[in-house]
């Protein structure tokens, strides 16, 4: 061996013989006898000077073409204690599973490279223990490879520590993998760029106080210090927990630059990125070529702080943050969803601090596609994110008490047009803002969650972040009770520039503050109720969904701006409001804004005397308690734009003026106007006490001056009732005047100053039917000699006739007069009486013959006398349209009513109405529940059937003297049906009754019995019930021979009867009555039956014959002027009865003697079977007689029961009875058992 010795670089090589090739070769003095593989990593290369390659290219040329330099190789364990310089890099595990060893004071210093698990067969593991053990590469030409081609694992533990000035990477190749453990206090890596799964797998775990720290400086070709998941195969994991830290000095920190990284802070584990924090590939990449994915989870107090967090930085890549629990990210800036998506996720009381802004969706450059996502969803009490700028898409969710807290904030839609909505939801859920708040798409504030804010614009229409020409259907609607926005310095509904309109809602309890005020600008809209369904392009407004519970609205004041929407009515129930409303003058117009009532009953009690726009009314009532527009301001001479008021459907009631008096100049004259005009079409109504400009009726329209009330209407300008062109088009259908009358001269009045023009005879060419209604009476007038009252004055005229004078009422005759200037009414009760025949003339008497003075007159004969008139009866009004028996024996008593007081009051309720309602009225006002609660008494068989219960006994049981006693419960479920005059009855009826008798020998029994009963009975058509407690008593014998046996009883019964019935409902009698009084009851029943004995089987044929006489007590109603006092009355019914009864024995000869019963008979009624109730109004009236529910006539009876010893002198029967006919169906059991002493 010849040795020549050079000393480059601080190296001493020397030529060595190669035997195996016979020729020299350069060989550094640390070579060993292994060869070296050629890398495979060609970016270790580039940091080689060109000095040394050239050098070493020199030198080979001199020498063999094998490699100069051999690396040292570990192949098997081994523990360095002491410490080692490996002047040309070490490798562990070359080709197979090697661990070395690093403890003590050893300090272990490479040259170049080091490899853990350099080849594919490769598994090295270099493990540094204890404070005193180091590793360090001091040179940045080299690289720390774990797991280069295999698998590579660095563990520093227990304080020792690494650094390396160059390149450190994890899972280097493809499919190697490589694991770095750094742990315990003291324990740290430091590295001027850590790579993790570049090419394969790399994992890195920090925790119990190890730090890792990477140190190469921010530059825009040097822009990271560590990258997870940095190749186009790569996957990248970072755990960082127990205290363990990750510093990234002056620089970022990639997660999925390229492929997939994830990073993993917990239980106290702190990552510090000072640059910032990029997950989904890096702003510097110019192609990705492929989908990168980074993942960050913070959770359990860990901490992540970094000047800029991005989320998805790269088109097509996504970044997802989740931080749970006291997890916490302190960051300067932070944007979720770059140029590709990004999603953040804060539950469980974790918080994200910002020192400039939170931002979703915020591209740095240009975006390739605009389809990113930046998705926010803050989660549970004490979860938040606090940033003095706070700008979101509608891919927002914030729920369960979670917080957003701000000072200036935004609402966007999404790159991605998805059609999701920002959600803020849930009790404790809030977002607070001290600034100015913005929101361009669809945000929902649902179930009591709260946005507070300095101010709040709402916007929308369009794709607030692309532009895109797409209508976007956006609002925003708090919903829910406890739901809402709260503003401190004033609410901004309306369009923008790029965003045609603005829509807000509350509903279901959701409430609005709009602090200092309310503005609605251009297409801006405030609805109450439901919200917008969608944006129609075709009207150019929204389309309204179906009515929701009413929202909640402060009393702050509401501008409307000229072209604004307007407020929004469109909800069920009752809504009031105080606002002040009013238009925000553009020039010299006062007609900005719009009030849209759709649903609902609406009213406004707030000062709308600055209110000039317009009023659209379709459904519901909206009753508005102001002056609306009074001319303040204007000063044009010209004439100004009207106020227009459109019912369509629904009720205006208006107490107050619209528009204002106008002088018009027009050189010869002076024109007075009012600056308003009116149309009322459909199905609508205008009412209250309003004063208006010309108004217009067509198809349909009503005008009913007053509100419940009578009212008076003035119109400045001219009335057209179905005339005139003025509705724009031809008018086909009748309008109306509804008129209410009071008895002390006021009625319902229409005053124009102009002309009025009535219907078809006008004289102008576009005309309807005009009609005249009454629809209510004064109740303290008598109409029946009749009544005039002056319901329309014109100054300048009435034009025309009333094509139609009509009254729901079935029993009114409304009549007209016209004059030049009014229009006069006269209502009359009809009289439908027959003329009475006068009496025929009295003979005046023969005349009286002069007499000479002297002569003595003779006395003429006496006059005979005049047969006297029969007394005039009250007119027939309300029996004109009676059916039945009990509505026409009603209506006579009504037509009698006192024509004053109560009596009256009830007359004129029931004048006003129309047939099919005053049938019904006669039907509630008859009291039938009297009659027909005195046939449910007449009907009562409780005690008898005991008793009859009671008697009957099996053959095997004898009693051969001595007492018993027994006791029996009962129930009976029953329905009558009406008759055509008296209602459908259904009857319930319960009670317990007991009884003691003695025997005297086998063949007789006497005994008595008592018992406590509950009857019910409703008439559901007639709106009343009954309820009746009864108290019976009584005494019973019996005979029983060798087959032939008679029973009979008489009881006596006492009755207190509850009586409640409701009358008139839905109509202007609607009354409540009740009545309470007393009846009682004698009856008396026998029975007797032969029993043939067939074996098991017994035949009874038996026959029965019962009486009942009832007496029911007077009595008076309380409750209203419908009352009624009843009259005493007597009841009898008598019934018979035959039929067969069979017993069967099935106690197979056991002691129980067991037997099953069965029956069947017919049974005949005669007496009162329609029991009748005389009866007077006690307002006033005559006595009418109306009858009851009738009682069955022939009823068929079946019975089924069984009975059994219960013990040798005891015995219990059970039996069901059915009974069926004449329209009445009743199923009843009695349970009985009787024990002899």
């Amino acid at each position: 061996m010849i040795n020549i010795k050079w000393s480059f670089m601080n190296r001493i090589y020397r030529l060595v013989l190669n035997r195996a090739t016979g020729l020299m070769q350069v060989a550094s003095e640390l070579a060993t006898s292994q060869g070296f593989p050629p890398r495979t990593t060609g970016f270790s290369l580039c940091h080689r000077s060109l000095l040394s390659t050239a050098m070493l290219a020199a030198l080979g040329s001199v020498a063999a073409p094998s490699a100069f330099a051999a690396v040292f190789d570990f192949n098997s364990d081994e523990t360095i204690t002491s410490s080692r310089v490996y002047t040309d890099g070490f490798r562990v595990g070359p080709n197979g599973t090697v661990v070395v060893d690093v403890s003590g004071a050893a300090v272990v210093t490479s040259e170049e490279d080091i490899s853990l698990g350099s080849t594919a067969a490769g598994n090295g593991t270099l493990r540094l223990t204890g404070p005193g053990a180091r590793l360090a590469i001091n040179s940045g030409f080299w690289d720390l490879l774990v797991g280069e081609a295999g698998v590579g694992n660095l563990t520093l533990q227990g304080g020792s520590q690494a650094t390396t000035a160059g390149l450190m990477t994890l899972g280097n190749q493809q499919g190697s993998s490589g694991n770095v453990l750094v742990t315990g206090a003291g324990s740290a890596l430091t590295a001027r760029e850590i790579r993790v799964g570049r090419g394969g797998t790399g994992t890195m775990d920090i925790t119990n106080g190890g730090t890792v720290t990477t140190t190469r400086p921010y530059s825009v070709v040097n822009n990271y210090g560590m990258s997870l998941g940095d190749g186009t195969n790569g996957a990248g994991t970072v755990n960082v927990s127990n205290g363990g830290t990750l510093a990234i000095a002056d620089n970022l920190l990639l997660v999925g630059m390229v492929r997939d990284g994830t990073l993993n802070i917990g239980n106290g584990g702190t990552v510090n990125a000072d640059r910032g924090v990029h997950l989904g590939g890096t702003l510097i990449s110019l192609s990705n070529n492929g989908t990168s994915n980074g993942t960050v989870n913070v959770a359990a107090g860990g901490e992540l702080n970094t000047a800029e967090l991005i989320l998805g930085v790269h088109s097509d890549s996504s970044g997802v943050v989740t931080v749970t629990g006291t997890g916490r990210i302190n960051a300067d800036t932070v944007s979720v969803g770059s140029n590709g998506d990004g999603s953040l996720t804060l539950s469980g009381g974790a918080v994200l601090r910002a020192t400039t802004d939170v931002r979703a969706e915020l591209p740095h450059g240009i975006s390739e596609n605009f389809g990113q996502t930046g998705r926010i969803v803050v989660s549970g009490t004490g979860s938040a994110i606090e940033a003095p700028r706070v700008d979101v898409s509608n891919e927002l969710l914030v729920e369960g008490g979670a917080a957003i807290r701000s000072t200036t904030a935004a609402f966007y839609d999404s790159y991605a047009n998805t059609r999701t909505n920002a959600t803020l939801t849930g009790a404790g859920s809030n977002w607070t803002n001290s600034g100015a708040m913005r929101a361009f798409t669809n945000v929902e504030i649902l179930d009591g969650a709260v946005i507070t804010t300095d101010t709040l614009s709402v916007s929308g229409g369009l794709n607030s972040s692309t532009f895109a020409p797409r209508l976007e259907h956006d609002q925003v609607r708090v919903r829910g009770v406890g739901s809402a926005i709260v503003t401190a310095n004033g609410l901004t509904v309306g369009g923008t520039v790029f965003e045609p309109y603005g829509v807000l809602s509350a509903a279901s309890g959701g409430r609005i503050d709009g602090g200092s005020g309310i503005t609605l600008g251009n297409a801006g809209y405030l609805a109450l109720g439901g919200g917008m369904d969608q944006w129609s392009l075709a009207t150019t407004a929204p389309v309204w969904r179906a009515a929701e519970a009413v929202g909640q609205l402060s009393a702050s004041p509401i501008s409307m701006e000229v072209n604004s929407g307007g407020l929004v009515f469109n909800h069920t129930g009752d809504a009031t409001l105080s606002n002040t409303i009013r238009s925000v003058p553009s020039g010299n117009t006062w007609v900005g804004g719009q009030l849209l009532q759709l649903s609902g009953n609406t009213r406004l009690d707030g000062d709308l005397t600055a209110f000039g726009g317009e009023i659209n009314v379709t459904g519901g009532t909206l009753l508005i308690n102001s002056d609306l527009y009074t001319g303040q301001g204007y000063t044009n001479p010209s004439r100004a734009l009207v106020q227009e008021i459109s019912v369509s459907g629904g009720t205006l009631v208006l107490n107050g003026t619209s528009g204002f008096q106008q002088q018009i100049n027009l050189g010869s004259t002076v024109e007075t106007v009012r600056s308003s005009i009116a149309v009322v079409t459909g199905e609508g109504i205008l009412a209250g006490n309003a004063r208006l400009g010309d108004t217009f009726l067509g198809d349909g329209g009503t005008l009913s001056p007053g509100q419940n009330g009578i009212g008076k209407m003035t119109f400045d300008g001219d009335l057209y009732l179905s005339a005139n062109n003025g509705l724009g088009a031809t008018i086909s259908g009748t309008s109306f005047y509804d008129v209410d009358v009071l008895g002390n001269g006021q009625n319902d009045q229409l005053a124009v100053s102009g002309t009025a023009y009535l219907g078809r005879t006008s004289g102008l060419t576009n005309t309807a039917d005009a009609a005249l209604r009454v629809t209510a009476l004064d109740p303290s007038v008598s109409y029946q000699n009749g009544q005039t009252y002056t319901i329309l004055e014109a100054a300048g005229g009435v034009q025309g006739r009333f094509d139609q004078v009509t009254s729901r009422s079935a029993f009114i005759d409304p009549s007209v007069v016209y004059t030049a200037n009014q229009v006069q009414l006269t209502l009359a009760v009809k009289d439908t009486t027959p003329p009475v025949t006068p009496a025929p003339p009295v003979d005046p008497g023969t005349p009286v013959t002069p007499v000479d003075p002297v002569t003595p007159v003779t006395p003429a004969p006496p006059i005979a006398p005049v047969t006297p008139v029969a007394p005039i009866a009250p007119p027939l009004v309300f029996g004109t349209v009676a059916i039945s028996g009990n509505q026409r024996a009603t209506a006579a008593a009504l037509d009698t009513l006192r024509q004053s007081g109560d009596a009256l009051a009830l007359y004129n309720g029931l004048l006003i109405m129309d047939a099919d309602t005053a049938r019904a009225a006669f039907d509630d006002l008859s009291g039938e529940v009297h009659a027909s609660n005195r046939a449910l008494l007449l009907e009562d068989r409780f005690l008898r059937e005991g008793i009859s219960q009671r008697l009957r006994q099996a053959p095997d049981f004898t009693e051969d003297g001595g007492a018993s006693a027994w006791v029996a419960g009962s129930g009976a479920s029953n329905r009558q049906d009406g008759d055509g005059s008296a209602a459908r009855a259904r009857q319930n009826r319960d009670g317990l009754m007991a009884g003691v008798d003695w025997s005297f020998g086998e063949r007789w029994t006497v005994g008595l019995a008592a018992g406590a009963e509950s009857l019910r009975q409703q008439l559901q058509a007639r709106n009343a019930s009954s309820d009746v407690d009864a108290v019976h008593a009584g005494l019973y014998g019996g005979y029983r021979g060798e087959a032939v046996w008679i029973n009979g009883a008489a009881s006596y019964a006492d009755y207190q009867i509850d009586t409640e019935r409701t009358v008139g409902v839905g109509t202007g009698i609607a009354q409540r009555l009740g009545g309470r009084y007393d009846a009682d009851a004698v009856s008396a029943f026998v029975e007797g039956g032969w029993d043939f004995e067939l074996g098991a089987l017994t035949l009874t044929p038996h026959v029965a014959a019962a009486y009942t006489r009832l007496s029911t007590d007077a009595g008076v109603e309380a409750g209203g002027s419908a009352a009624l006092a009843i009259d005493a009355s007597k009841d009898e019914v008598w019934t018979s009865t035959a039929g067969v009864r069979a017993s069967w024995d099935i106690s197979g000869g056991l002691q129980d003697g067991a037997r099953l019963e069965a029956g069947l008979a017919w049974q005949n009624a005669a007496g009162e079977l329609r029991a009748d109730s005389r009866q007077r109004f006690v307002a006033g009236s005559s006595a009418f007689t109306v009858g009851g529910v009738p009682l069955a006539r022939n009823v068929g009876i079946a019975e089924l029961g069984v009975s059994l010893n219960t013990s040798a002198n005891s015995r219990l029967s059970l039996v069901g009875q059915g009974r069926a006919g004449d329209g009445q169906r009743e199923v009843g059991a009695q349970l009985n058992w009787k024990v002899a002493f």
